[in-house]
């Protein structure tokens, strides 16, 4: 966010009396949390003060995924994710809204497929007692996907 708004949110409500602290919360907003299946889950973290609302609701949840393309790291959304127990049982099945999703699991083994422009990556993990167990996904980057411009064009 651009450093003389944020300033200016500031003086205003120290003029009107609010903390600085108060306001700063505001401006770290977190996706509403879902429930399918019995499933509690966040999609989001676009942006600088989503993603930074993300990792701290992460606490809260017992699996961080991170979407991102290799070898630039850069962050993927619209990610197709479903997540199967052990034994192969739909947990939960979305479409992300951003480049992190939380999910609230069960201590358990679960299997992790995550579409992103027609390939697919496939996962493995163990929730145990470490809270949240962060994974990373990665994809190889698709031709054109992010184009280098010169500067100034």
């Amino acid at each position: 966010m651009n450093k003389r708004i944020v300033l200016s949110i500031l003086a205003i409500a120290a003029i009107q009396g609010v903390s600085g602290s108060a306001v700063a919360g505001d401006l770290y907003t977190t996706p509403v949390a879902q429930t399918r299946n019995g499933i509690t889950y966040l999609s989001g973290g676009i942006g600088e003060s989503e993603s930074i609302a993300m990792k701290e609701a992460a606490r809260d949840y017992t699996l961080m995924l991170t979407f991102a393309s290799q070898p630039t790291g850069s962050y993927l959304a619209d990610v197709e994710v479903s997540i199967k127990d052990i034994s192969g049982s739909p947990v939960l099945e979305s479409l992300t809204g951003g480049p992190i999703l939380l999910v609230q699991l069960a201590l358990g083994q679960y299997r992790i497929s995550a579409v992103s422009n027609g390939e697919t990556v496939d996962k493995t993990v163990d929730i145990g007692d470490e809270h949240p167990l962060r994974v990373t996904l990665t994809w190889p980057e698709q031709p054109g996907q992010h184009e280098r411009k010169e500067p100034g064009l």
